[in-house]
């Protein structure tokens, strides 16, 4: 199974941009969609495979930090 993450994307040049993914800023290639600065993009591999609203890409955030959490209190640990 794949999973895509979204991120904001924070820059772009040419086919290439940074995208906030939770505070964490990483390089994706842009060349697949009509993504701008400002935009959420889902993410896979290193390459934006999608745009989404801003609503949808909260949504899958906040799904990931609740299973993230779920697991974390599952082994016992701290979900931060």
């Amino acid at each position: 199974m794949c999973v895509a993450y979204p991120g904001k994307v924070i820059s772009r040049d040419g086919t290439h941009g940074t995208v906030d993914f939770s505070g964490s800023r990483v390089r994706v290639n842009l060349s697949m969609v009509p993504a701008a600065v400002g935009d959420y993009v889902l993410v896979h591999a290193g390459m934006a495979i999608q745009v989404v609203e801003k609503e949808e890409a909260e949504d899958w955030i906040a799904l990931f930090d609740e299973i993230r959490e779920a697991a974390s209190e599952e082994q016992g640990g701290n979900p931060s």
